[in-house]
């Protein structure tokens, strides 16, 4: 007797009822898709628009710092007060961010170091990524250099130092605050930093550095290399019993 097996028949695919599926939802949602279209296309537009408008922003901050500083020119350059206006009525704009800046600054040149060092921190604070950061970080150093509070100044350039190690101004940092330590007579610190910025060939501070090296070491012949190794080296002398 042979066992026969019967062909199953072949299961019906449901695509017939997933379309006509589909299509009732279609058309009970055609409503709340209309509505979802609506909103998607509208919210597409405000974003080109808001970037025309921030475009237009730009422009606008950008010929109005132009302004002023070609108009304050023939009067020796603008005021502190004409660039922090600029960056008042333009604010969110990348030229009232570098008015910001050159109001700080206009404020050291003017030697109102108390209000640039404000000027710089309060930069910083508002713009925390920008490409300037470096730039103010000195700036609030050398105003506090410049208001002989010198051990808040060595430590802001210590700051500017680990935090901008690749900056230009690097160098002059180093040698600041060298000068600092020396007018506090700590002189090992100022010649370790007299000696790396004028190590540096590319640095234009390494000849100025070369030069107050050479004048420590003159006055204090005790911090040569040379006679700082002759006297680690020098043998104790015993007292004669």
């Amino acid at each position: 007797m042979s066992l026969q097996i019967q062909p199953q028949p072949e299961e019906q695919q449901p695509s017939a009822d997933l379309t006509l599926s589909v299509l009732t939802w279609l058309e009970e949602n055609k409503k709340t898709l209309a509505i979802g279209f609506v909103v998607v296309s509208l919210a597409a537009v405000t974003l080109i628009v808001q970037k025309n408008v921030h475009a237009s922003a730009e422009a606008e901050a950008n010929q109005a710092l132009l302004s002023t500083l070609s108009a304050a020119g023939k009067n020796g350059g603008p005021t502190a007060a004409d660039l922090f206006k600029v960056a008042s009525q333009h604010s969110g704009t990348a030229a009232a961010e570098r008015s910001e800046f050159l109001a700080a600054t206009k404020l050291f040149e003017d030697g109102k170091y108390a209000e640039a060092q404000k000027a710089f921190e309060a930069f910083n604070q508002a713009h925390a990524d920008s490409l300037l950061g470096g730039a103010a970080t000195y700036g609030v150093a050398s105003a506090l250099d410049a208001q002989n509070k010198t051990t808040e100044a060595i430590a802001a350039y210590g700051r500017f130092i680990s935090g901008f190690a690749a900056d230009s101004l690097v160098a002059q940092a180093r040698l600041s605050k060298a000068l600092i330590h020396e007018s506090q007579k700590q002189y090992s610190e100022a010649l370790a930093l007299y000696d790396e910025v004028s190590k540096d060939a590319t640095s234009m501070a390494a000849q100025e550095a070369s030069a107050h090296k050479a004048s420590l070491l003159q006055a204090h012949p005790e911090l040569t290399p040379v006679a700082t190794n002759a006297a680690a080296a020098k043998p104790a002398v015993k007292p004669v019993h």
